[in-house]
């Protein structure tokens, strides 16, 4: 782990490049390599990419990998939700590498030494090298920290499999950038091309519009929507429900949670380890013995100090206790051990900012005087997180102004304004100080909360979680094995939890590698059950930490076009708004005048509105919504006056008025709008090269018998 820790003492940390389909190739080199009838059997199968098998062997070693370089990194192991995270980016990898890969081939591009050495020494520093190994003080590239990871990668062969991982990956990214370098550069920008989008970007048009709503069509004026009618739309629009396989399911929770007998057990055990810190002269071995999480004891500064210290140090002596204090399931016990001098002198205060940035001298002053005003009531005894509330344009405003303890000299950009910090030093007991201070930002009145001090406290800490105890957690499972026993099927599920008064929740729609059910985060069992052995009727009971589960598997959605009675509603209310849109047309047909008397004519939810900067390039009307086309027909008026004839948008009906134009000014020079289409058709190239490149690979995703 040379590399690595070489890398870790530089920048502390080494990124595994991910750029674009950044992708492990001396891994899958070897591994796809190797492929054997009997690792492409269908019992060790995780899928099929491009006719190929891709066995559970090597997407374990490929996820083992990534896991290894994410702790090499973070320096910690990855939790189930981040695992589910690295088997996804190990498909996307193995996507990558097997359906990219046959195209490169066929396309003959390349990677050669020369190219492999000019991007790590040469001219053309690859940028995710430069990302590495860049000086970040410079931005340049760091030649001799690369030198320098260069030899370890020589003398130690872990480290130089390390490096031969990060080389290949930048070979297969570089070649991927001459793919889409392909096919980007037949993307051309003409004239023309650059002239609608400069027209559709700077005219605009004035329109008044008829919005006739859908729901102002009663329902005795339609038609009942037949079981045909629907089955008939669903055929002729089959792109748009076009669904994937997904599952479905329904399921009870028993939370695995402290009772109130945990509750009083616990606040019993810490009033105990209360009076013992009282009563100690051993603070430290104490909190270090008891407390759960963090190191128990330590010298801090007010700046680091815990929030329910830090509120109460001029209210607190050597020797006092706080708490047992529960938030967020964790007790906690405060012990101020001691108090010590340090170098560094510290200081809490609150302020009122009254800012003058960009003001005339004229309303400088008149801003001068109401902070005047605003001091003077501060001085009186006013209370001042009121006044901060109410007055100060600073973000610490709605919290009374308060701005926690800063240390003297500051920081960076926490760093206070010179002016500012001298003030806040300036007193030697809490108050008011006397005179505004002028800073870059405006005036403030500060108030001084807690006087200057070099003071830090020793304090011990105990923490203890409040968990459940074994006879909470046995409880849960009994109720659920009960459950379990008495539901064998989904009717007796749903009578069981009727009886019993327990609430079902609903999973639907779950597809192979959903990490979640539901209002469930972490239910991989769930998802790994249905979609294994699992029979549509079957119930089981999970146990996922924090909650026992019992689910039915409700029912499967098979990939292609969705059953009519899974988007029922969708389509029924789709038919609905067909025939009101007909009845309103039939309606509109004859309809002469104004708008406003058009209008009359419906009910109240018909109104007409106006719009006078409507641009060719907005893809909605104000309170009609999502509606391109009638933006295109109202553009398609070629003069004032004109009315368009009824169009029909997603929500009702629009008849638009054209009230004026106005005209784009003619210009020579369409360089910027020849860039914006070239860039967009780089954006649409790269998006539509990878659905294509995806779509044509025919993928079969089987993770989810393994993980």
């Amino acid at each position: 782990m040379a590399i690595i820790n070489t890398l870790r003492e530089k920048m502390g940390r080494f990124l595994v490049i991910v750029v674009g389909i950044s992708i492990m190739a001396f891994v899958l080199t070897d591994l796809l390599g190797t492929r054997s009838s009997i690792l492409g059997s269908d019992q060790t199968e995780v899928g099929e990419i491009a006719g190929e098998s891709v066995s559970q062997e090597e997407f374990a070693n490929l996820v083992e990998s990534i896991k290894q370089n994410y702790m090499a990194q973070y320096g910690v192991n990855p939790n189930e939700f981040l695992m589910q995270t690295i088997r996804n980016q190990a498909w996307e990898q193995m996507i990558a590498q097997i359906a990219y890969t046959q195209h490169f081939d066929e396309a003959g591009i390349v990677v050669s030494a020369d190219e492999r050495i000019d991007m790590v020494q040469g001219k053309n520093i690859s940028p995710s090298v430069l990302q590495q190994f860049a000086n970040p003080e410079t931005g340049e590239l760091d030649r001799e920290f690369l030198n320098q990871v260069l030899v370890n990668s020589d003398l130690n062969e872990q480290a130089r499999v390390q490096w031969q991982m990060f080389e290949n990956g930048l070979a297969e990214n570089r070649r991927m950038v001459k793919f889409q370098n392909l096919l980007q550069k037949t993307n051309y920008v003409t004239l023309a091309e650059a002239q609608q989008e400069y027209n559709a970007q700077a005219s605009n048009i004035t329109v008044d519009y008829l919005y006739i709503p859908f729901i102002a069509v009663d329902q005795d004026k339609i038609t009942e929507v037949t079981e045909a009618e629907m089955e008939a739309y669903l055929n002729e629009n089959k792109e748009e429900y076009t669904v994937e396989e997904s599952r479905s399911l329904d399921y009870v929770t028993f939370p695995v949670i402290p009772s109130a007998a945990d509750s009083a057990y616990a606040q019993q055990e810490l009033t105990r380890l209360r009076t013992q810190l009282e009563e100690s002269d051993n603070d430290s071995t104490l909190a270090v013995i008891n407390t759960e999480q963090g190191q128990g004891f330590g010298t801090y500064d007010p700046t680091a100090l815990p929030t329910d210290l830090a509120d109460n140090l001029d209210n607190l002596k050597v020797g006092d206790v706080l708490g047992p204090k529960l938030s967020n399931g964790i007790y906690t016990l405060f012990k101020l051990s001691d108090i010590v001098q340090g170098e560094n002198e510290f200081v809490r205060v609150s302020h009122i900012l009254l800012k003058t940035e960009g003001l005339s001298l004229a309303e400088k002053a008149d801003v001068k005087a109401k902070a005047q005003k605003l001091l003077t009531q501060a001085r009186n005894g006013e209370d001042f997180a009121q006044l901060a509330r109410q007055n100060s344009e600073d973000s610490s405003g709605p919290s009374g102004g308060d701005l926690g303890w800063y240390a003297k000299g500051g920081s960076g950009q926490g760093k206070w304004d010179d002016a500012f910090e001298s003030a806040a030093f300036s007193l030697s007991r809490p108050g008011v100080v006397n005179r505004l201070v002028e800073s870059q930002f405006g005036f403030h009145i500060i108030k001084v909360l807690n006087a200057p001090s070099k003071n830090r406290y020793k304090v011990a800490i105990i923490l203890k979680e409040l968990t459940p105890s074994d006879e909470t957690v046995d409880e849960a499972y009994k109720l659920a094995g009960d459950f379990l026993l008495n539901a064998d099927s989904y009717d007796e599920f749903v009578n069981y939890a009727s009886e019993k008064g327990y609430s079902v929740y609903n999973g639907n729609n779950v597809n192979a590698n959903s990490n979640s059910v539901g209002q469930l985060a972490d239910a991989r069992q769930l998802v790994t059950w249905m979609y294994g052995d699992a029979s549509i009727g079957d119930v089981e009971n999970f146990d996922l930490g924090d909650d026992y589960v019992v689910a039915v598997y409700k029912g499967k959605v098979e990939a292609g076009l969705a059953k009519l009675s899974n988007v029922r509603s969708e389509i029924k209310l789709k038919v609905e708004n067909a025939k009101k849109a007909k009845y309103i047309q039939d309606q509109l047909a004859t309809a002469k005048g104004a708008l406003s008397d058009i209008a009359a004519s419906f009910d109240a939810t018909a109104q007409v509105y106006s719009d006078t900067q409507l641009q060719l390039a907005s893809n909605s009307l104000p309170n009609v919504g999502t509606s391109p086309m009638a933006i295109g027909k109202a553009f398609a008026l070629k003069n004032v006056g004109d009315r368009s004839n009824p169009i029909v948008t997603e929500t009702g009906v629009v008849i638009i008025d054209l009230k004026a134009k106005s005209e784009p000014a003619a210009i020579t020079d369409y360089t910027n709008y020849v860039n914006q289409v070239s860039q967009r058709m780089a954006s649409n190239t790269q998006i539509k090269l990878s659905q294509s490149i995806k779509g044509k690979a025919e993928i079969v995703d089987k993770r989810y018998k393994f993980y």
